[in-house]
């Protein structure tokens, strides 16, 4: 069964397979459809209580794209003045081996009897995009098919530097300069979200990510020009949009479950390091916007934010 999970481990690795699989249902909608959130507007915040030294929170966005990984000098200035550096996630989860093994299928069960055969040809078809064979694609569970195809495929070999992602490379950067580094979830926690849905659920993900495959490039394109401009309210207010033909239950998931109860266990995680001051937190610009976002969490433990980029 080794085998199987090599290809998994790349991309699992990389990031591509985290909770962050929202873009595969980006509607490109406009920001002037979307109703005023708060702190709807920018990537960089200052974070203080009056006693202890500012701490940042920055929003990020899960991609490779050169014009994200080329962080602006405010923002990089208060990473390298942080000494302690906060993700999502850590590449040295521990529990890494064991999600691997939890994006497979029980031995005896298989996707293809799972899913409708022409669906698993078009499925198997973009796979091997992201050098996964038919075979292996049968072990996968349904949730993890999905996750897989959510997100770009890899544009050379997984181990080049040729292929990066943001948080991965500031957590890099962190430990090369001795920073602490905290992760505020394991990626167990975050594909448990998946695997807690029910079959029905999970075939409507995979089969929504499907149809709106074909058009990844362009608005994965869209989201960026939007994030790079700051409108975070924007990613949440179009993940809202792409969700008005979804079943009850993938609305739950998409929302409550992804963002909503992630943000409050984030935030109750993160204080004990903003306590103590000098924390740089890079977290999914997703999690930063509206009424239940991480910033207006914060807010209500006392916490005053600034908007500095």
């Amino acid at each position: 069964m080794a085998f199987l999970l090599r290809p998994l481990a790349a991309l699992l690795m990389l990031g591509l397979l985290t909770a962050q699989t929202v873009p595969a249902f980006a509607r490109t909608n406009g920001p002037e459809n979307c109703a005023a959130r708060p702190n709807d507007l920018g990537r960089l915040w200052k974070v203080t209580d009056g006693k202890s030294p500012p701490s940042y929170i920055f929003g990020t966005m899960h991609s490779k794209d050169p014009r994200i990984l080329q962080l602006p000098g405010i923002v990089m200035q208060a990473f390298t003045s942080s000494r302690t550096a906060i993700f999502e996630t850590s590449l040295r989860d521990q529990e890494l081996a064991a999600t691997r093994q939890f994006m497979l299928l029980r031995p005896g069960n298989s996707l293809k009897a799972k899913i409708d055969p022409e669906n698993f040809a078009r499925l198997a078809a973009i796979a091997a995009r992201y050098r996964i064979d038919p075979a292996t694609l049968d072990h996968l569970k349904i949730w993890a098919a999905a996750a897989v195809i959510s997100q770009p495929p890899p544009s050379g070999n997984p181990d080049s530097g040729q292929f990066t992602m943001l948080d991965k490379e500031l957590e890099k950067l962190a430990r090369r300069n001795d920073k602490t580094v905290i992760g505020l979830e394991t990626n167990m926690e975050q594909m448990s979200v998946f695997d807690n849905m029910s079959e029905a659920a999970q075939i409507e993900y995979l089969e929504q990510t499907m149809r709106e495959y074909a058009k990844m490039d362009t608005e994965l394109e869209t989201i960026a020009s939007y994030y790079l401009a700051g409108h975070t309210g924007w990613i949440a207010c179009n993940l809202e949009g792409s969700l008005i033909d979804a079943s009850p239950e993938l609305v739950r998931v998409m929302t409550t479950k992804l963002i909503d109860e992630r943000n409050r266990r984030m935030v109750s995680r993160m204080l004990p390091a903003l306590a103590r001051g000098n924390a740089f937190v890079g977290i999914g610009a997703l999690h930063l916007p509206g009424a239940d976002g991480v910033l207006a969490l914060l807010q209500k433990h006392g916490y005053r934010i600034e908007r500095k980029y």
